[in-house]
């Protein structure tokens, strides 16, 4: 699966490199009828055209992954998605605009307008499209189970049984394959064992991660244990690539400082550990 998503992932960025190849291209040829050219085949002969097909989608593909989210599109929020694509094609067709564009031919004030709008609006058309069918094929494939993430849940007592059951019995998934679960205290083997196999304690938590490849932690704890989970996630830290989520307690969701994370399903909240995002990164690497 995981090579599966992978590929999918990569499609995902190719559609991205031939949507803004599209553009420019369409873009290339409106600039062309305003300038007076004749549009034939002997304008595709102009080396500045082959040129911007190349460069320019090479420029938002990077654009994208210095800003935008490319690690894994079964991850991806299709509203949040769609709002990303738009700033960042106004903000790259900007930077376009005054770095290309500003010299270019111009009849009056109004070619320039009329040209970030024919830009903007292909790029970001083309872009949201193909990323909107992309995703939407995502969805379906996760909702249908054909994709899961190995999850493991730590806890075994009546939190993780119901978390347990309320996921399972949903006839969309969510994504989440469950390996197995760890206890974190001693207690008699509880009804979460018959359901699924026990992989050990807190201790084995790195050891049972890599073994299973596990890419999902839930954490389903009682509040009597919630002494161990600074405990449990200093090791989950570790793991950059392991998504942890965090059943809250009742008290949190009715101060309402807990966010759903799924729109149907268990409340979970959903710990962070990319604090700083990729562009604010870069920037720290170059101030070093």
């Amino acid at each position: 699966m995981k090579r599966q998503r992978r590929t999918h992932t990569l499609i995902y960025r190719m559609a991205d490199f031939l949507m803004a190849m599209l553009a420019w291209a369409c873009f290339f040829l409106y600039r062309k009828e305003i300038e007076g050219v004749e549009i034939n085949w002997q304008v595709l002969e102009d080396r500045n055209f082959w040129y911007g097909i190349v460069v320019i989608p090479t420029c938002w593909v990077l654009l994208y992954a210095i800003f935008d989210k490319y690690r894994d599109i079964y991850r991806l929020s299709r509203m949040a998605t769609l709002a990303r694509t738009f700033f960042l094609s106004f903000l790259g067709v900007l930077i376009l605009f005054f770095t290309l564009v500003l010299d270019d031919f111009v009849k009056d004030y109004r070619t320039y307008y009329g040209s970030f709008f024919f830009l903007f609006s292909h790029h970001f058309l083309f872009t949201a499209f193909t990323r909107m069918l992309i995703l939407t094929l995502a969805s379906r494939k996760l909702k249908s189970g054909e994709i899961a993430y190995n999850t493991l849940i730590i806890g075994g007592n009546q939190k993780a049984l119901e978390l347990y059951r309320e996921v399972s019995s949903r006839k969309k998934k969510i994504g989440n394959h469950f390996v197995g679960f760890i206890r974190v205290n001693g207690h008699p083997v509880s009804e979460l064992s018959i359901l699924l196999p026990e992989l050990g304690k807190v201790q084995r938590l790195s050891s049972i991660i890599a073994e299973h490849e596990i890419e999902e932690v839930i954490i389903a704890i009682e509040t009597s244990e919630h002494n161990r989970l600074r405990e449990i996630l200093n090791i989950l830290f570790d793991f950059d690539q392991v998504l942890i989520k965090v059943i809250p307690d009742m008290y949190d969701i009715m101060l309402g400082t807990v966010k759903m994370n799924q729109v149907f399903g268990a409340v979970l909240i959903e710990i962070r550990q990319d604090l700083m995002p990729n562009w604010q990164r870069l920037v720290k690497r170059i101030i070093d």
